[in-house]
């Protein structure tokens, strides 16, 4: 049973993530997967940092400071000196990127709601119990 446990995991992931790849692309975004998972989480994070999305995403920080490299040369991201911590940067969305993502956040509504259709709300909270404890035996919690 865990071999189709893992299987099912990975293929809804790989799928999610390849759904909504597509879902931005046919709107003619300009973003790959990571890109758009940064924007995301800066948008809703307050007072982001470097660090912490490299800390969220399990990613090493020299891939997120290329990634943040990418996003402020397409103009989506804007840096400002932490005003308690000066070796360290905030980061947010900037105009553009606020609209960029509002696009974004569409797109990813679309896939989702295609991957819940047929599902109750009963099944998608059990779902989602499931999935949290499952994530946190990984995480040690």
């Amino acid at each position: 049973m865990s071999t189709d446990i893992r299987n099912t995991i990975w293929h809804l992931a790989f799928q999610f993530k390849v759904s909504a790849k597509h879902a931005i692309r046919d709107r003619g975004l300009p973003l790959n997967g990571m890109h758009a998972r940064m924007l995301s989480l800066i948008q809703h994070q307050e007072r982001c940092t470097a660090n912490q999305l490299a800390t969220t995403t399990g990613r090493d920080k020299a891939q997120i400071t290329r990634l943040l490299k990418e996003l402020e040369d397409m103009g989506l991201l804007t840096r400002r000196l932490h005003p308690s911590d000066k070796r360290s940067q905030l980061l947010t969305l900037s105009t553009d990127g606020q609209a960029l993502m509002a696009t974004v956040e569409k797109a990813e509504h679309a896939v989702e709601a295609q991957m819940l259709k047929g599902l109750s709300q009963d099944e998608v909270a059990s779902f989602l119990k499931l999935a949290e404890k499952m994530l946190n035996n990984l995480q040690g919690s």
